[in-house]
């Protein structure tokens, strides 16, 4: 009886120590490829981020095909990332191959509908396409969102034919006191009866000769950097620098490659006391200005500023 006992005991012994051996090899195996998993993600993490880094570098140049490679990498690792299809959008607009710009814009804008840098980039396809429709029907949701541009919205009604909303919106805008300056000619004309179209402001004038609400409305109508540099000019000029904080940092997103914008973005954050801002705005910036005397000048001028504040 005893040996029997013994046997038995040996035996559950045996069977408990083979099962534990089991069950800490399989822990192991578990572990290790729960770790392999892990260190596979960080890497895909890590070339992501170094992709789109490089992508973003690349169209601060101009250089937008080689940005596009670079997405095309990051979208293989991320194919539904809502900063790369937003990114193929941007460059393929600077390519001026609007098709493919709406394409991705779009797939951002599923991903993200309420983000009004995307919204923004949609309807500035649509206006080159020459699509003033659908423009029209996404500046509106843009309204909702920022309430204070309405200026895009009411060219976009006079290029629809929609006169009588046009002139609706700025009799609204007059009475609740939001009707902003560069509006004014707009009222001036419809109210009369007369329909000003955007192109029609400064006709017969250069840019040189063209008022900053001038300028603003022929901006509008054509995102040409001629046009915005004299505009960023006047604003400086005049002293305008809220007005030129908000152009020139909406200005950085369309021309990344233009040190004028830089030094502009920069001045303005300046006088509103923002040095820390303004001085990196400036080491950005300095970058692209080459064979320049004059402007790498007017770019040290606004660092001793900064470093001043």
């Amino acid at each position: 009886m005893l040996r029997q006992f013994l046997h038995i005991s040996f035996l559950l012994f045996f069977m408990n120590s083979f099962s534990q051996q089991v069950l800490d090899s399989t822990s192991v195996a578990y572990a290790t490829e729960k770790n392999k998993h892990e260190i596979q993600e960080e890497e895909k993490e890590l070339n992501f981020k170094n992709f789109f880094f490089e992508a973003l570098q690349q169209k601060a140049i101009g250089n937008f095909d080689k940005a596009i490679s670079s997405l095309e990498n990051c979208q293989n690792i991320k194919p539904n990332d809502v900063a790369v299809n937003f990114e193929f959008g941007k460059n393929y607009f600077q390519l001026e191959k609007y098709i493919e710009a709406e394409s991705y814009t779009k797939k951002a804008l599923e991903l993200d509908s309420e983000n009004l840098d995307i919204l923004v980039l949609l309807k500035e396809i649509y206006n080159k396409q020459s699509n003033f429709k659908d423009a029209l029907e996404v500046q509106k949701k843009i309204a909702e969102k920022k309430p204070g541009n309405q200026l895009d919205l009411v060219i976009l009604y006079i290029k629809n034919n929609k006169i009588d909303d046009a002139r609706q919106l700025l009799i609204e805008l007059e009475k609740n006191g939001t009707l902003s300056a560069n509006l004014i000619p707009f009222k001036e004309s419809l109210l009369k009866g007369t329909v000003l179209t955007p192109t029609s402001v400064p006709q017969g004038k250069s840019v040189e000769e063209q008022s900053i609400e001038e300028l603003k409305i022929t901006y509008q109508s054509n995102k040409n950097f001629t046009v915005f540099k004299e505009l960023l000019i006047k604003l400086n000029e005049k002293k305008k620098y809220t007005e030129l904080e908000t152009e020139s940092k909406e200005g950085l997103e369309l021309f990344p490659a233009q040190p004028l914008v830089y030094l502009m973005y920069a001045t303005s954050l300046n006088q509103s006391k923002q040095y820390e801002k303004a001085l990196s705005i400036l080491q950005n910036g300095i970058d692209y200005v080459i064979d320049d005397g004059n402007l790498e000048a007017d770019f040290y001028d606004q660092m001793s500023l900064s470093y001043k504040g």
